[in-house]
């Protein structure tokens, strides 16, 4: 499989039948013909503290309240422990599309990814989370 790789930030493997596109030098966006997307954008590195749990949930469920999630101060935000880059995920289930996001607190800068499937796709959004869960520092 083909590698999407951005020197000093991440690297996942582009599975068959996706297309990448770099937007810019800082967001890259994956994507099939049957309505599967990930969209990632890379920033500058953050503050240590905001890798932390705490701060990470927190990050997240500020990310959901800003793309229309209602319930996003109850949303349930998973923080595995151990591993070398500290991550944050959360699924999040509407009307037309489900989007499951990543936060990825790299040495060298912070990656959001969000990847989305149409509502009706369960095994498409299934594979959306693998991918966000393959995401590792380049």
């Amino acid at each position: 499989m083909p590698v999407l790789d951005v020197p000093d930030a991440f690297q996942i493997e582009v599975p068959d039948g996706w297309q990448p596109t770099v937007v810019s030098p800082s967001e890259y966006t994956l994507s099939d013909d049957s309505g599967l997307q990930l969209n990632i954008v890379v920033y500058a590195p953050r503050d240590k503290k905001d890798a932390l749990a705490a701060a990470s949930t927190a990050a997240v469920r500020e990310w959901a309240w800003n793309i229309g999630v209602q319930e996003s101060k109850t949303l349930t935000v998973l923080t595995p422990t151990g591993g070398d880059t500290p991550r944050a995920f959360a699924s999040m289930v509407r009307d037309d599309r489900n989007v499951y996001v990543g936060f990825f607190y790299f040495k060298k800068c912070f990656v959001v990814a969000a990847g989305s499937a149409p509502a009706s796709d369960r095994a498409g959004f299934a594979h959306v989370e693998r991918l966000l869960w393959s995401i590792e520092a380049a």
